[in-house]
């Protein structure tokens, strides 16, 4: 084997541990330039001392090595990343679908009740008549307050104290007591 090509495998092997280096320390895209620059030598290195076929064969090496190394590091860094929450693609594209439960907590966003304990912020709530365990959005609210579901996050009811409504017409009082 020819020297030059020696030395050309080696560059292209520090510039792989420069991208592998990468993924492990992020360093803002330095190394990834550093091993782009480390390619680029490697590749001119066979140009200027080799045969052209060993140029092509170099050149389309690293310019399709390139990019699948890429995004084999991208996919590798989505996989790792850290998700909040729920995630609708992995529950079959839909939290709420994946469990009735929730889909009837669905349904008391926007509906009003009365606090059937002190809510300290976590307290039980009655909304149409059925008990409800429930967070408020930060304060502490009194028993027998008035409430208003105003949104239902991963199975929990999040309710905010309002005053009374002038129209009860949506109640079942008979839950309150």
């Amino acid at each position: 084997m020819e020297e030059y090509l020696t030395i050309a495998f080696m560059l292209v092997a520090v510039g792989g541990a420069l991208l592998a280096g990468e993924f492990f320390l992020p360093t803002g895209g330095f190394l990834i330039v550093g091993a782009g620059v480390l390619f680029a030598i490697a590749v001119g290195l066979i140009w200027y001392s080799g045969t052209q076929t060993e140029a092509l064969v170099a050149t389309l090496g690293v310019c399709l090595g390139m990019p699948a190394a890429g995004f084999g590091v991208l996919q590798g860094w989505k996989r790792m990343a850290i998700r909040r929450g729920l995630d609708p693609e992995a529950a079959g594209g839909s939290v709420t679908g994946a469990w009735p439960e929730i889909v009837e907590l669905d349904k008391l966003k926007g509906r009003y009740g009365k606090t059937a304990t002190p809510m300290r912020p976590a307290g039980a709530v009655v909304i149409d008549g059925r008990r409800v365990d429930a967070l408020s959005e930060g304060m502490m609210i009194d028993a027998g307050s008035w409430v208003k579901c105003v949104d239902v996050r991963a199975g929990r009811v999040i309710v905010r104290q309002v005053d009374e409504p002038a129209d009860l017409r949506n109640f079942d009082l008979d839950g309150l007591n």
